[in-house]
């Protein structure tokens, strides 16, 4: 029972008890008040008629004067009953009233029952004694008087009894509001919102109590905040360049690995090498102030460009700049070309005898690594500077499906739902299974092979079909699953997705369709939502915590957007981008940047998962970190859902 039960119920027996205790003392003392008033009435009545009536006792013929006396004083109605004997013991006179009083219950008199007193006097005629007086006062009067008092006390100390009643709750709010205050304090620093309490009470021992409680949050904010701006300030220095706060060349390796460490999410797009043609005449010519001009002018471009493709942009040095598009088909790449050849002309001046930058493209997928991407990129850079609009995109490496095909094929697999899944599990270092993250396999129409990932992506996000997709895949999975199985299971949404809220509702709706397996289920963001599409994410989180499911944001740290986001949105898992993971135990940038991410996580009360892990050392690194949970193919294979290979 709470503390405000037991005080209540305690604090109200109490005021019954005295309630009750002062309407009987008070009415039971008034009794006794009366009787010796009913006594006194007697005697003194009997007294004084019996020496009126005494020159009259003893001679019959007075013997109606007498009564006429006596009828006087009875006919008053305080009597019960008067009766005159003479000495033989003969009634002379009698006269009775009925004992119960109409106007008073049962239940009071047998409560508190008057006992009417009788008074005796002697009748002398003369120096002789005539006869005999017995008066009895009748209780009817006193029960009346009695039955008036009772109420008049008892509703003065009802009246009395309510404002103890108001006051035991004004107490009451004034010593539970600030522990209640100090409770929803607790449980938002345990949630890791450090929020302080703003009515801070005049009681003394709750004021202590609040300030104690305001000072805990206070530091324990001071100190998040101290280590996310350690962290920033870390990711600034080590992964940005100085000068134009883009992507630097680590940053960018980083990127590269993870692009084709990823053996599940096929790569898919281009790698844009911009190079600024004329920099070295105009560092020599006009000198390092105006040569940053001329940098950051790319670099303002390309930005501006590159937010409409959803490019990440790198300075990798001088004047070599790399955007990357990912999941964009050819088509897009080329219109993206001849924007910034547009923008590259509109800049030309005399100082640029090189002309303002050239640009080399080359296509990412599957059959290409780091290497050979490079290799091409810089290729289609060096012919480049030839070509009327100066770019050039590289040789093609593999057929091209057409988009009137693509959408054939889109259309098929939502109509026909046909879809396989094969899932990884995430796992702690002792081996458990933590959930088990689903991958999407689509076949081709008239062939048994499955469609390249790389394309599909790029042209389900061009063409529109990105989250037709994502809600065929996540019906796919709340379909197979069983809830026998007790098994947790994850799926990643495209960002493509979170582009226009009903689609988000879309998928709210379904899993409300599914909610007896909700809390089974984890939903993946990636990180780059959190920049595009705040507003959806936290839209999903809140319902997705209703139905107590789960989120992940995976993709952490390829930029500082998620730190911002993280104490509001109150992920389940942050999953670490895999370009920290490969090759981890030989980047010291890299670990010192893990740990921070652990620690901020860990401060918000959030697992991290770490990604892609392929090496028993990488592995190590990590425990080493802090980091809780891992997945890759040092671990597990991606099969089929019946089917699971542990390495």
């Amino acid at each position: 029972m709470s503390l405000t039960k037991q005080f209540s119920i305690g604090f109200l027996v109490v005021l019954m008890l005295v309630f009750f205790g002062t309407v009987y003392i008070n009415v039971n003392n008034f009794r006794t008040y009366i009787e010796d008033q009913l006594n006194s009435h007697a005697q003194d009545t009997a007294t004084s008629l019996g020496l009126s009536i005494s020159p009259y006792v003893g001679d019959e013929s007075t013997l109606p004067i007498v009564e006429t006396m006596v009828n006087a004083i009875f006919d008053s109605g305080y009597y019960q009953s008067i009766i005159l004997k003479d000495m033989e013991g003969a009634i002379l006179l009698s006269k009775e009233n009925p004992p119960a009083p109409q106007s008073v219950p049962d239940w009071f008199r047998d409560l508190f029952p008057l006992q009417p007193p009788v008074a005796e006097t002697e009748i002398n005629s003369g120096w002789n004694i005539a006869g005999t007086m017995t008066v009895k006062s009748h209780p009817g009067k006193g029960y009346a008087q009695l039955w008036q008092n009772a109420n008049d006390t008892f509703r003065f100390t009802l009246l009395l009894f309510i404002v103890g009643s108001a006051l035991l709750y004004a107490v009451l709010r004034i010593i539970i509001t600030p522990i209640f205050a100090v409770v929803s304090a607790s449980e938002r620093i345990s949630a890791r919102d450090f929020s302080e309490i703003d009515d801070v009470p005049k009681t003394k021992e709750l004021n202590l109590m609040v300030r104690a409680i305001n000072k805990m949050a206070g530091i324990l904010n001071k100190q998040h905040k101290e280590l996310t701006a350690q962290a920033k300030s870390y990711y600034q220095t080590a992964y940005l360049d100085s000068l134009t706060q883009l992507g630097n060349k680590l940053a960018l390796d980083n990127r590269l690995a993870r692009l084709f460490s990823d053996k599940e999410q096929s790569p898919s797009g281009f790698l844009v090498i911009i190079r600024l043609s004329s920099l070295a005449h105009v560092n020599e010519a006009e000198g390092g102030q105006t040569a940053d001009i001329y940098i950051k002018t790319l670099s303002h471009i390309l930005t501006e460009q590159g937010a409409k493709v959803s490019a990440e942009t790198y300075r990798v040095r001088g004047g070599d700049f790399v955007m990357l598009l990912e999941n964009v088909n050819e088509e897009r790449c080329c219109q993206m070309l001849d924007s910034l050849s547009d923008e590259f002309n509109a800049q030309t001046l005399p100082i640029y005898t090189n002309g303002f930058a050239h640009i080399g493209a080359a296509r990412i997928n599957e059959l290409t690594n780091k290497a050979q991407l490079l290799e091409n990129a810089d290729a289609a850079l060096t012919t480049a500077k030839a070509k009327p609009k100066r770019w050039q995109l590289a040789s093609q490496l593999e057929k091209r499906i057409s988009q009137t095909e693509w959408r054939d094929e889109f259309n098929r697999i939502i109509s026909t739902k046909s879809v396989d899944i094969v899932r990884q599990p995430v796992k702690n270092f002792d081996g458990h299974n933590v959930y088990y993250e689903c991958y999407a396999r689509f076949k081709s129409k008239n062939s048994e092979n499955y469609l390249p990932m790389s394309q599909l992506i790029a042209e389900s996000e061009h063409l529109h079909f990105a989250g037709s997709l994502d809600l065929v895949i996540l019906e796919k999975i709340l379909t197979l699953y069983s809830p026998t199985s007790g098994e947790t299971v994850a799926i990643n949404l495209s960002p493509a997705s979170f582009a226009e809220k009903s689609t988000i509702e879309k998928f709210v709706a379904l899993l409300t369709n599914f909610s007896t397996i909700a809390e089974n289920i984890v939903i993946e963001v990636q990180e780059i939502c959190l920049q595009h599409a705040p507003d959806n994410v936290h839209y999903l989180a809140e319902h997705l915590r209703a139905l107590n499911a789960k989120l992940t944001v995976e993709r952490v740290g390829t930029s500082i957007a998620a730190f911002s986001h993280l104490r509001k949105l109150r992920p389940n898992y942050i999953k670490l981008d895999g370009s920290f993971t490969r090759n981890i135990h030989q980047s010291e940038d890299n670990q010192f940047f893990v740990r921070s991410l652990v620690n901020i996580a860990h401060g918000l009360n959030i697992q991290v998962i770490a990604e892609l892990v392929e090496e028993e050392i990488e592995a190590q690194t990590l425990q080493e970190l802090f980091v809780d949970y891992v997945q890759g193919y040092l671990y597990c294979q991606p099969c089929s859902w019946p089917e699971l290979r542990t390495k």
